[in-house]
C-alpha cells in the first residue's frame, strides 16, 4: 500500500508531443469536390534524423526541383479550370485540388496521404471538422513509388486513385481494386523492346535498372524472355540511390563504379530501364566520365517509355551527345485544345495556397527573390513576369507530354464519376418529388 501511495503522490511525467513537419510544397484550389494530389516534383535533401531532439526544418539541406515535372501540376490545374468553365460536367458544383509534392520518398509520401485525410490546415488523420476537405479521388505519380506507398493508406478509405505514370507492384488484391492506371500500359513495350533488338540483331546488350520493385520485378520477368530468344547480357547494373544529403558522396562513387562498368563492357546496346528522374542520373554519370580520358565510347542507349527527358538546373550547360542515336517506344499523347496559351499566360503567383511556383520560378528562370533570407543573389532578380516560353526544352516543354495528358485525362475521369455519380441522385430526388405529386389527392 505504501508503493502505492508514493507512486501516487508522484508528479504525472510530461511526454512532449509534437507534430510532424509539415510538407512544405502543396497547393490547394478550393471546391466543392476536392481532387488530392501527391506528386513528385521536388527533391528535398535532408540529414539523417538523430532522434536527439525534435525535427525542425533545419534538416533540409538543399531543394532541387525537376523543372519538366511542372507541367504536371499545370496540367491538373488546367483541367480543373476547363471543367469548372464546362457547363456540360457538374454544372452545379465547382472541382478544386488540394497537391503535396513527395519529395521522392516514402516517409513523405506517407505523410503526404495522412494530411489528406486530415482538415486542411490541421494534422489529425481521420478526423475532419469541415466538409471542404473531403477527398474525392487521389492523382499520384509519375514515379511508381508516389502510388504505391498512397495506396496502404488511402485504400484503408476506398478513396480511388489513379496513377499517372509507372505502375507500382501491388501485391495485396484488396488495395489493387482501388488503384486504376491512367498511365498507358507498358508491359507490352517489352516485347517491342526484344523485337528491336532481334530486328538489328544485337543480341549481345548491357542492363542498367533502377533499384526498386519496380526494377526488379523488370530483371525477373522480363529479361529470361529476352535470353530466351538468344539475347545475351555483358552486364546487369543498377542506378545509384541517394535518399540523405550525406549519401552524396556514396551515390558519386557508386555512379563511377557503375560508367566505368557500362565504358568498359563490350556491350555497344545498353537498354535503360528507369523511371521519369532516372535521366537526372544517367547525365551525371556519363558527365564525370567525360572527366576521364578513353573512358567515353559510342553507345546506343534504349530507353522504357515511362523514362522522360528530364533535368535539374545546373545541368542546363551539359552537352547532350550521348542522347544522340537513343531510341524509346512514345507513349501516345495529344495536344489539349488551350493548354499551350494556358502556359503562355503563367505568371509567378504570390497566393500561400501555391507552394510550388516561387522554387520552381528560381530555378528555371535562374533568379532570385532578394528579400528571401539565406538567399544568395543571382545574375537577376524574379519579376514574375518571366515567361515559360522562352525557356529551353531540357528546362520546361511547351507542348504537353504523355505524363500531363495522364493527367488531364485523369481529372476529367474523376469529373466524370461524379458527374454521373451526382446526376443519379438528382435524378433520384425527382423521382421521388414526383411519386409525392401523384399521391396528392384530387382536392389537394
Amino acid at each position: 500500500m505504501l508503493m502505492f501511495e508514493e507512486a501516487g503522490n508522484s508528479p504525472p511525467v510530461k511526454c512532449p508531443t509534437s507534430l510532424p513537419l509539415s510538407i512544405l510544397h502543396k497547393h490547394h484550389h478550393p471546391g466543392d469536390f476536392i481532387i488530392g494530389g501527391i506528386l513528385s516534383q521536388i527533391y528535398l535533401f535532408s540529414t539523417p534524423a538523430t532522434f536527439e531532439r525534435n525535427p525542425s526544418f533545419e534538416i533540409f539541406d538543399n531543394i532541387i526541383v525537376i523543372t519538366q515535372n511542372y507541367q504536371h501540376l499545370l496540367a491538373l490545374q488546367f483541367a480543373t479550370e476547363t471543367i469548372n468553365d464546362s457547363p456540360r460536367i457538374l454544372p452545379n458544383a465547382t472541382l478544386g485540388f488540394h497537391v503535396l509534392n513527395s519529395n521522392f520518398q516514402a516517409k513523405w509520401t506517407y505523410l503526404a496521404s495522412l494530411e489528406l485525410l486530415s482538415t486542411r490546415g490541421k494534422f489529425i488523420p481521420n478526423y475532419k471538422c469541415d466538409v471542404q476537405s473531403n477527398i474525392a479521388a487521389v492523382i499520384g505519380g509519375p514515379n511508381a513509388d508516389a502510388c504505391l506507398f498512397m495506396t496502404p493508406i488511402l485504400s484503408i478509405y476506398k478513396i480511388p486513385q489513379l496513377a499517372y505514370g509507372s505502375s507500382p507492384v501491388v501485391n495485396d488484391i484488396n488495395q489493387r481494386g482501388f488503384l486504376h492506371q491512367i498511365f498507358p500500359e507498358i508491359n507490352q513495350q517489352y516485347k517491342g523492346i526484344l523485337q528491336l533488338l532481334l530486328h538489328f540483331q544485337w543480341m549481345w546488350i548491357g542492363v542498367i535498372f533502377i533499384h526498386d520493385e519496380s526494377g526488379e520485378r523488370f530483371v525477373e520477368n522480363e529479361l529470361p524472355m529476352f535470353a530466351q530468344r538468344g539475347i545475351c547480357f555483358d552486364f546487369i547494373e543498377t542506378f545509384p540511390q541517394v535518399n540523405f544529403s550525406t549519401e552524396i558522396f556514396e551515390m558519386v562513387a557508386q555512379g563511377e563504379t557503375t560508367t566505368r562498368i557500362i565504358m568498359g563492357a563490350t556491350a555497344n546496346i545498353v537498354v535503360v530501364y528507369g523511371e521519369i528522374q532516372t535521366m537526372v542520373v544517367l547525365r551525371i554519370m556519363i558527365y564525370m566520365a567525360d572527366f576521364e580520358e578513353n573512358l567515353i565510347k559510342p553507345i546506343v542507349w534504349i530507353f522504357v517509355a515511362q523514362m522522360d527527358f528530364t533535368s535539374m538546373s545546373f545541368q542546363r550547360s551539359w552537352p547532350l551527345d550521348f542522347m544522340h542515336g537513343a531510341l524509346s517506344f512514345a507513349v501516345h499523347s495529344e495536344e489539349v485544345l488551350g493548354f499551350h496559351q494556358f502556359l503562355q499566360h503563367q505568371k509567378l503567383t504570390s497566393k500561400q495556397d501555391d507552394g510550388f511556383s516561387r522554387d520552381f520560378w528560381k530555378e528555371a528562370f535562374q533568379c532570385s527573390f532578394s528579400s528571401a533570407a539565406g538567399e544568395t543573389m543571382a545574375e537577376e532578380l524574379c519579376t514574375g513576369e518571366e515567361n515559360l516560353e522562352h525557356l529551353p526544352g531540357s528546362i520546361f516543354e511547351m507542348s504537353m507530354t504523355s505524363h500531363s495528358y495522364s493527367v488531364y485525362n485523369a481529372v476529367h475521369v474523376v469529373a466524370e464519376a461524379l458527374h454521373a455519380v451526382h446526376s443519379v441522385k438528382q435524378g433520384a430526388k425527382r423521382e421521388k418529388q414526383r411519386q409525392q405529386l401523384l399521391k396528392q389527392h384530387p382536392w389537394q
